[in-house]
């Protein structure tokens, strides 16, 4: 029979532990609470409005359409028809050429049928139009949002990350991206820019881990924006529990992701759970090196 001494023990250290994941959801939501501020803060600011204001101008291309713009001009960033760059305040430069894309032109009639009735006929044909890129134009620069980089050192934190990574059978790659994201996670492997410091690498690779854990396996159906918007709010938790600060650049990357407090809110759960799996990983790669 288990002496009362024993039963007390482990009483005590099942408290302890209650104790420890308690104080520790308590931080996560605290720091969820504040990332879900600065995020609403940065949509309600008027240079993020006039940014929206202006991406909204912009047409979304079909496939077929982005490739003929890639064709011929592979540089291609933003682009518009010359109506559309006017309103905007900027002006095709002289002499510049034309992408030439398709345009959907929708057409209706109406027409009589055998027996006397009128019935609609509707179909679609396409002609040719040119649109600009941003760099074949001339005026004020657009509205921006500026996503800052982290540029901290978290040696500790990244050398930590990467044991998380092992641990979980993650192989992570460092090398240099020459431009998109920071990093990609890829289901069983992660890509991480080395190229900024390590600071930024730490919340690239907090956040490529969130994928890993949230984004490859069958969990319901989410939006892209929705990934993103997880993710980054992970890796804000993670490195906000490690003493890295991210918060500028995590709430803004979460507004341009068209992310908001009610999102966030909505994947509470999701997001508190794999940011606390990540804290207890890398607790444990530490005990172990303790151990060592």
């Amino acid at each position: 029979m288990q002496s009362v001494q024993s039963r007390n023990r482990n009483w005590n250290r099942s408290s302890g532990k209650n104790d420890k994941a308690n104080e520790l959801r308590s931080r996560i939501d605290t720091s969820l609470d504040t990332l879900a501020k600065s995020v609403d803060e940065v949509r309600a600011s008027e240079t993020f409005k006039a940014y929206l204001d202006v991406q909204a101008r912009f047409h979304k291309y079909s496939w077929h359409n982005s490739m003929l713009i890639a064709v011929q001009r592979p540089d291609a960033s933003r682009v518009a028809g010359y109506k559309t760059w006017q309103s905007l305040g900027r002006q095709v430069c002289k002499g510049e050429r034309g992408i030439a894309i398709f345009a959907p032109c929708p057409w209706k009639r109406e027409k009589e049928t055998e027996t006397g009735e009128t019935e609609t006929e509707q179909g679609i044909y396409f002609r040719v139009v040119h649109v600009f890129d941003v760099g074949q134009t001339d005026g004020p620069d657009l509205p921006t949002v500026d996503v800052p980089t982290i540029d901290l050192a978290a040696d500790n934190l990244l050398a930590d990350l990467i044991r998380v990574a092992e641990s979980r059978g993650i192989a992570v790659d460092f090398r240099p991206i020459s431009d998109g994201p920071f990093g990609a996670s890829k289901h069983g492997s992660i890509d991480v820019d080395n190229s900024h410091a390590t600071g930024q690498q730490a919340k690239t690779l907090a956040h490529e881990l969130a994928h890993e854990a949230l984004h490859w396996e069958d969990r319901g159906p989410f939006t892209r924006s929705i990934a993103e918007l997880e993710a980054e709010s992970v890796a804000y938790v993670v490195c906000t529990h490690f003493g890295l600060d991210v918060e500028v650049r995590a709430s803004r990357y979460i507004a341009l992701w068209d992310g908001d407090s009610k999102a966030l809110r909505a994947s509470l759960e999701r997001i508190a759970n794999t940011a606390r799996g990540i804290i207890d990983d890398v607790d444990a790669v530490n005990t172990q090196k303790a151990v060592a």
